[in-house]
């Protein structure tokens, strides 16, 4: 039978606080059973999530698609609340975005992916290329530099999220051209992305041809876009903040689990 754990030692594994605890209870990303009125939690449920593995990417032959879901190194964080703020942000901006943490793991999934993102992520050694250029950006952004061209060619501008006075990821923008002449230069790089991802030559062409192209007197509000979006999720880990310490407290006070 496997071992049992009390949500003290869950906390004390994961080093999250209690309400994380009991909102990765609710949301699917820990299994639990309650006794009386205390839950208890298998220790191998709890190795699995630390190790940071989901029940798809576990199972033998999971699919690059799942390989490419957000990590459970950011299970502290309101992912959904994120995501709606990410979501919205691309739809009315009509660029890719994504959030990652501060070590260039992706937090979110991916909102209005672009045709040529969407084709690479389709292979293993899209997913993989993808996660080296999101880590490389999150170093880079680390040293101050905000503007990146990812392995594909596409163009992505960064800004840091932050709770309170700590770094927590950082929120990217793009998957876009900045010019018709960068555009075409991707072109004549058709064949060679073609032959490194293992695509068709014309399926690869034609997803440039639909990839944005932000105008140069653009260029500037898509950098402020970024930073206002990247505030707005900042406001949303305040509120949460408050609300972990008030819950905290009461949690305490009732001594549950």
């Amino acid at each position: 039978m496997s071992e049992l754990l009390t949500t003290r030692e869950v906390q004390n594994i994961l080093k999250v606080d209690r309400i994380t605890v009991y909102r990765m209870l609710q949301d699917g990303r820990l299994k639990g059973v309650k006794i009386g009125q205390q839950w208890r939690f298998a220790r191998e449920e709890v190795q699995r999530l630390f190790n940071g593995q989901t029940a798809a990417s576990g199972e033998a032959g999971a699919s690059s698609a799942a390989e490419a879901q957000p990590a459970l190194s950011a299970a502290t964080l309101p992912v959904h609340c994120l995501q709606t703020v990410q979501n919205l942000f691309s739809s009315v901006s009509a660029l890719g975005s994504l959030v990652i943490d501060a070590a260039g793991e992706p937090v979110t999934a991916m909102s209005g992916t672009c045709a040529l993102c969407r084709m690479l992520q389709e292979s293993p050694v899209g997913v993989q290329a993808c996660r080296s250029a999101w880590r490389e950006m999150a170093a880079g952004s680390a040293n101050g530099e905000r503007q990146f061209t990812c392995h594909a060619g596409l163009t992505s501008i960064t800004a840091p999220i932050l709770d309170g006075n700590t770094l927590v990821g950082w929120m990217l923008v793009g998957q876009a051209l900045l010019s018709a002449a960068d555009a075409q230069a991707l072109l004549d790089q058709a064949a060679e992305l073609a032959r490194r991802f293992a695509l068709p030559v014309s399926a690869v062409q034609e997803s440039i041809r639909k990839a944005p192209i932000i105008p140069s007197d653009k260029h500037d509000q898509m950098h402020s876009w970024v930073k206002d979006a990247s505030r707005a999720m900042e406001s949303i880990l305040q509120e949460r903040t408050g609300f972990i310490v008030r819950m905290q407290r009461i949690a305490d006070l009732t001594q549950i689990g």
